[in-house]
Parts: C-alpha cells; sequence; structure tokens
C-alpha cells in the first residue's frame, strides 16, 4: 500500500511496508498491557476457560473463514478457475500443472538464496509449501512472468536439474549402458557456421562395443524457448525412448539466447548434423563404416529448430542427406504475437479440412469466420498457465535479440511456417503431436496444410494424383485436453508415459521404414576427402522419384490415437467455447 500511495510500487516499498508493519507489532507487545486495551481485556477475561490448542484452532478457523468469506457468501465472480480447468483440461493434465506450478513458484521464490546448497534446500521446502496453496503457487508465478529474465527462466525451467528431482529421474529411469556427455568441436574454416565446441548428451541401452556399430539412431533437439534447458532437463522421456526404441539417442545442448540470438543455436545444431554426416558418425563414436539413418525429433523450441534444420538441409550445396523422418512435439512454427489467422493460411487449412470427410456446418461454426479472417489459438488460450501471451512475448524478444533485419513474416528459418513450396514438397517422412488447447496448436494445422498441399503439387506437376492414403508420411495428431509441455510431466502424469510410447513407435516406425545404409537411401551419393582436414563431404542428387514412406500403426497406438486425439476440424468448436469462457458466457452443460 505504501509503494502505491508513493506512486511507485516495488519490491523496496514492499520491504519498507513489511519493516514497518513489524515494528509496529513488536510495539504492540513490548509496550502495551500484556492482556491489551481495554475491549481486549474483556476477550482476554472470556478466554481464560479455553485452552491454548482451542484458542489456535478458533484463531486459524476464524482467519481462515474471514479469507474465504466471498465464496461461503457467493460473492465471487464467474468461476474462471472452474471454466479453464473442467472444461479446457483433462484430469491427469490439470495435476500435472498443479504440482508444476508449484515447483515453479518454490523456485522463483527461492532464486536469490546464496549459497546454492542452501538455495536448493529451500526451493523444495517452498515448493513443498506451494502445493498446499496452489493458488498463491498461481499468483506468484503470474507475477514474476511480467518482468520475467532469463535467470529467472532458467531457475524454473531446469528444475529437473535440482539434486532431488535428478535423483528421482535417475532412480525411476531404464537401466541404460550408456548415459555420458560428449563435446564435438566445429571449426569455421571447415564450412561450419562458427568456431564453437557444442556439447552431446548420449543416452544408449546397449554396450560401447553395440553403439559404435549402430547403423541407426535419434538426433533430438531439446525445447527451452530457445533460453534454456539442456538435454538433461528432457532426461525423462530421452531416456524412455532409448529404453523403448532400442536406438541411441544423441541429444544436442546448443547455445541459448539472450546470450546467442538467432541463428546462432540453430547454425550449431545444423552444424553437428553437417559434422555427423560427413564424418558418417565418427564424430559422436559410431565407427563410420556406413551413413547412419537418423531421425530428427524436437519438442518446443526444438521442434522449431528441427524444422529450420530442415529446410537448411534441403538448400545446402553441395547437397545434404536428409533424415528419415522429422518428429515435432508442440512446435512453435511461427515466431510473432499475432492473434489473427490469414485469409491465405485459412484457405490452405480450409482446402485441406473439406478433403476429408468433414460435414459443411464445421466451417461455419468457428468464431470469427466472416468478417475475414479468425482468431487464433494464442488469442483463445492467451492466459495458458505454461504459455500466456506476456511469457510468449519474453522469449520471442530474447530469441530475436531486437534483429531490424529479419523479415517475420517470410524468414522461414526464423518461423518455418512460412517455408515455399519447393522446399517443403522435399520434406522427409513428418509426423508432428500437439496439444488441442496448446496456444501454439494453429502453427501446427496450418504447417501440415501447407506441407500436404506442396507434396500434392509436386505429385500433380509429375502427373500422379495422392490419395489420402499417400498422405501416411504426414501426420498430424491433436492430443485431446491438454496444453504445451505434456512431455515434462512424464515423471508426475502416469498417462503421458503412454503417450511418450506413441512417439516412440512412431520414431522406430520412422527408422524401420527407411531404406538400410547398404542400400542407395541417400540417391545418387558420391564422396570426396575435402584437402587436408579429414571431413568427408557428401554429394547427394535428389532422386527423381521419391518412395513414400508408409505409416506403420501398431494396435496399440491406434487404440490410443481413437481415444486421446481429436482432427484439426472438430477442435474448432472447442475453440468456441474457449472463447465464451473468456467472456463468462456458458455455451453448454459441464
Amino acid at each position: 500500500m505504501l509503494g502505491h500511495i508513493a506512486g511507485r510500487p516495488s519490491p523496496s516499498w514492499d520491504k519498507i511496508q513489511a519493516v514497518v508493519v513489524l515494528f509496529m507489532s513488536y510495539i504492540a507487545l513490548r509496550k502495551m498491557p500484556a492482556a491489551g486495551p481495554g475491549p481486549f481485556q474483556r476477550v482476554h477475561r472470556l478466554l481464560k476457560r479455553y485452552t491454548p490448542w482451542q484458542i489456535l484452532i478458533g484463531a486459524l478457523t476464524t482467519l481462515y473463514a474471514a479469507h474465504h468469506a466471498d465464496l461461503l457468501l457467493g460473492l465471487t465472480p464467474a468461476e474462471s478457475e472452474k471454466k479453464m480447468f473442467s472444461r479446457r483440461y483433462t484430469r491427469g493434465y490439470t495435476r500435472g500443472l498443479w504440482i508444476l506450478s508449484a515447483l515453479d513458484a518454490g523456485f522463483f521464490t527461492s532464486q536469490n538464496i546464496q549459497p546454492k546448497a542452501l538455495r536448493d534446500t529451500m526451493s523444495a521446502i517452498f515448493s513443498i509449501y506451494y502445493l498446499f496453496f496452489p493458488k498463491r503457487a498461481l499468483e506468484k508465478n503470474n507475477m514474476m512472468l511480467k518482468t520475467i529474465t532469463p535467470v529467472h527462466m532458467r531457475r524454473s525451467w531446469e528444475k529437473m536439474l535440482h539434486p532431488v528431482i535428478r535423483l528421482m529421474t535417475w532412480i525411476n529411469a531404464p537401466k541404460l549402458g550408456i548415459r555420458r556427455e560428449i563435446q564435438v568441436q566445429l571449426e569455421k574454416g571447415k564450412g561450419y557456421h562458427s568456431d564453437a565446441t557444442v556439447t552431446l548428451t548420449i543416452f544408449f541401452k546397449g554396450t560401447e562395443e553395440e553403439f559404435a556399430l549402430a547403423e541407426s539412431f535419434i538426433l533430438d533437439i531439446p525445447g527451452g524457448g530457445f533460453v534454456a534447458m539442456n538435454p538433461l532437463c528432457h532426461a525423462d522421456y530421452l531416456m524412455a525412448w532409448a529404453a523403448q526404441t532400442g536406438l541411441p539417442i544423441v541429444s544436442i545442448d546448443y547455445k541459448k539466447a539472450p546470450e546467442y540470438p538467432f541463428p546462432h543455436g540453430l547454425f550449431e545444431c545444423f552444424d553437428v548434423y553437417k559434422m555427423i554426416v560427413a564424418t558418417r558418425g565418427a564424430c559422436i563414436g559410431l565407427n563410420g563404416s556406413v551413413q547412419p539413418r537418423i531421425a530428427l525429433a524436437g519438442d518446443s523450441a526444438g521442434g522449431t529448430l528441427s524444422a529450420s534444420v530442415i529446410n537448411m538441409i534441403i538448400e545446402h550445396s553441395p547437397r545434404l542427406p536428409l533424415p528419415v523422418g522429422l518428429l515435432m512435439v508442440y512446435p512453435c512454427m511461427q515466431v510473432g504475437l499475432d492473434f489473427w489467422i490469414s485469409n491465405k493460411d485459412l484457405a490452405v487449412v480450409e482446402e485441406e479440412i473439406s478433403r476429408g470427410p468433414i460435414p459443411e456446418d464445421a466451417l461455419k461454426a468457428r468464431p470469427g469466420r466472416g468478417d475475414g479472417m479468425t482468431l487464433n489459438s494464442k488469442a483463445a488460450f492467451m492466459d495458458d498457465t505454461v504459455l500466456g501471451t506476456a511469457f510468449m512475448r519474453a522469449l520471442m524478444v530474447m530469441y530475436i535479440g531486437g534483429d531490424p533485419t529479419l523479415d517475420l513474416k517470410s524468414n522461414y528459418l526464423v518461423s518455418p511456417i512460412h517455408t515455399p513450396d519447393h522446399i517443403l514438397a522435399q520434406y522427409p517422412r513428418t509426423y508432428i503431436i500437439t496439444g488441442e488447447k496448446d496456444p501454439l496448436v494453429d502453427d501446427s494445422i496450418i504447417f501440415m496444410a501447407k506441407l500436404r498441399q506442396a507434396k500434392r503439387k509436386q505429385a500433380a506437376a509429375a502427373g500422379v494424383t495422392l490419395s489420402e492414403d499417400d498422405h501416411s508420411d504426414t501426420t498430424l495428431r491433436i492430443v485431446s485436453g491438454v496444453s504445451h509441455a505434456f512431455m515434462q510431466m512424464t515423471g508426475i502424469v502416469p498417462e503421458m508415459r503412454d503417450l511418450v510410447q506413441v512417439v516412440g513407435e512412431e520414431l522406430v516406425d520412422m527408422i524401420r521404414a527407411s531404406p538400410s545404409p547398404s542400400e542407395s537411401s541417400w540417391g545418387e551419393v558420391s564422396t570426396q576427402s575435402l584437402e587436408g582436414d579429414g571431413i568427408v563431404q557428401i554429394n547427394a542428387q535428389t532422386p527423381k522419384t521419391s518412395k513414400v514412406s508408409t505409416r506403420t500403426i501398431s494396435p496399440f497406438v491406434l487404440q490410443w490415437e481413437q481415444q486421446n486425439t481429436r482432427d484439426a476440424v472438430t477442435i474448432y468448436e472447442h475453440r468456441r467455447v474457449a472463447y465464451l469462457d473468456q467472456f463468462g458466457i456458458d455455451s453448454h452443460d459441464d
């Protein structure tokens, strides 16, 4: 209150107010009669008949009742929390948000404590406190997100590195033969973008000998808003994939913004891929006897970077071999805070929708339709607990770095949603999985529609007509009732483990469906050693005809998808509910 009276509310004024209140309490306890002023003396005589325990419980009960008087008397506004959670998210995802929110608030509260050992201890204690007071956790997080900094973000998002959480992760993790970090050295003089040392983390179920002989592996680009989180922060599902697939998982710890804004991290990820191809995997410990098959994967910001890496691979000269598949988990395909879907993008989506057995009235039910544009998912879910608008704004400013030369409406290395058709047509098998209530879900819908349209155009130019079955190499799955970061809930939400297994089976199928390394999997390939540096340069011509990688769906995956995913059309009716909820309009019974 003092800060508002002074016209400059700040933590400094809050601290002064706290000191003043404590000092006044001290005066009241030490300088006044023990029984207090006259009225309190009568209360004192009345309370003599009660025990200290009864007085304590009575006082706490009275405070609790006073704090919740608005609820008890029906004076609260619309039940926004009920609308957000009971209508928006599944029970499991809601429980996961509760735990993650408490952890975030606990880590925010302890962030200035030194030394680190004491900070780690207090962050655990504060997190337990916030588990019992979830609304205070939400208030704490909302306050922090208004003025978030990279330090705050890393302290919060990198909670997986906390000694206790990390110990629990390793205890519950599957047994792996290899869990180690290696470093690769990039040199600008050898054709890479910079002189840099990049750390890679390897997870593998087998032995060192089996790893050296591996002919396939998964190259992972971890997410973290381009600002935070190394591979160990994603260890839960990476180790699960390693155990499930039997394939090596190689995850890149690229440099983060804002110290290293765009395009530094992207160039490091591309250069690592280029070096792996050039050395036939020898730089990461493979024996280099064959060109390994690589499935490229990434979540969130890592999904964005994965698509941008594909764009760079396709445009590279001499041509580089493509990964056998691309997996993106809730990616951000458009860096920006536009709240409207343009007519051009909407037309692409509607064309894709019209190809399926969708009732005509499904298109008419969408919010905003008829005014030339329609609100997108960033507007519908701008109050999202994980990716609210203020938080996304901070991430994007840190990532772009204030570069005035970037055209965010066309640069498809920043925003892959703008990738031209001639590049999209060359994409490998692509699988996108995202949340129905994710602010970024429209990015995935529009990108997949453009990808399919580009492949149809390429086929039509070659005199081939693609049926829906021929689109099995482009798959979009929208998980019902969840938002962002559900892969981070593997250890705390049991149903998310099935989701991780579904994605793992997709990665295995990408590898299985691709030609073996002994076959001409890269087209017409020739190799030539670069003079003096020992790196092999790959020259691969684009095959004249591309074989579609047929997707094989196991009964487990098929059943899971039928029970837990929606198509890109039915979510718009639920989007309408989200809009109406924001304005307190009931649109259906609970």
